[in-house]
């Protein structure tokens, strides 16, 4: 059975691991990214933890089939990291394929850590058994991928399936980004927070509801696990807040399904903690925005895979 390591970069750990074709990890193993020490020392980092990965595996490199690493970002076709990283210093320009090649004689295949993410639902989570499917991870902020006919979809240098972007209201919230209205700025952790401040801000009369009275008295402590305590208590504060990131995930993802008629719409990260609450109220706002016919042949389901999905798609990258 063929085998790869995977590699799943994040700001403050890199995690490894080997899985074989039937999704079976093993050795999985975490190393300190060292993100302030610049680029090169994180690719030294990566390169040690192969290295141990392969030592603690009994095997020789050429057992493996490649490597697949997952990271903040986008790697062009040749391997360069392209940005999107920043709290990865020095990162943007390092070059991933050639020293992996060189050191261990191995393809190496990299893609933005949450694009990975999307082919690891597809083989091994919640779009086992379709072809396509459109990802949204929903965290800090909103990631996303695609996968059509079964493999995923990177575009031009690697940049495709930046959903979070997806411009949701015209002259909306600014984001990062230099746009405003991105889908971010209301599904991500951070925008239900804001809106959560937001609201409670100028709420007034009977809208001083509990959720209110805590976001102001402790506004510091207010997360969106917090948010949806108060959506479940059925707080009609909350439950506004609730419905305008669910009405503008909706948005995106009703252009998505329109575009390009997924098999499923996967909603993980973070924020899908609350459960199936954000499942059926996007539904309700995506139906409004795209063609019933599309709708009604698609699922939006939530991810099934846990902290491992970042190793498992990276690995299946390498497997493909």
């Amino acid at each position: 059975m063929k085998k790869a390591i995977g590699i799943d970069l994040g700001g403050t750990t890199i995690k490894g691991t080997i899985m074989s074709e039937d999704g079976v990890c093993e050795h999985t193993t975490r190393v300190p990214t060292e993100a302030q020490a610049g680029g090169q020392r994180v690719l030294e980092n990566i390169l040690s933890l192969i290295d141990q990965l392969i030592s603690k595996s009994g095997l020789q490199p050429s057992d493996f089939v490649g490597v697949g690493f997952g990271t903040p970002g986008f790697v062009d076709s040749d391997g360069t990291i392209l940005g999107g990283a920043e709290n990865l210093p020095g990162w943007k320009g390092t070059q991933v394929y050639a020293p992996i090649k060189e050191r261990f004689g191995l393809k190496a295949l990299g893609a933005n850590d949450v694009t990975a993410v999307a082919l690891a639902e597809l083989k091994y989570g919640a779009g086992k058994g379709v072809n396509n499917i459109v990802c949204f991870a929903l965290g800090t902020g909103v990631g996303g991928g695609i996968v059509t006919d079964g493999k995923l979809y990177k575009g031009t240098h690697g940049m495709a399936g930046e959903v979070g972007h997806i411009v949701v209201e015209t002259d909306g919230i600014q984001c990062a980004c230099g746009q405003k209205g991105c889908v971010e700025r209301y599904a991500s952790a951070t925008g239900i927070v804001q809106m959560a401040l937001e609201f409670s801000k100028y709420a007034t009369g009977y809208e001083i509801t509990p959720f209110v009275t805590a976001v102001r008295s402790f506004p510091d402590k207010i997360t969106s696990k917090v948010v949806y305590e108060y959506v479940a208590a059925g707080d009609a504060v909350a439950l506004k807040v609730h419905h305008k990131a669910c009405d503008m995930l909706g948005r995106a993802v009703g252009v998505l399904i329109n575009t390009l008629s997924p098999d499923r719409v996967v909603l993980g990260g973070g924020v899908m903690m609350a459960g199936n609450i954000i499942i059926e109220t996007v539904s309700h706002y995506a139906k409004k925005h795209c063609w019933p016919a599309i709708f009604e042949r698609c699922e939006i389901v939530a991810a099934e895979l846990s902290e491992d999905a970042g190793v498992i798609g990276a690995a299946s990258l390498a497997l493909e």
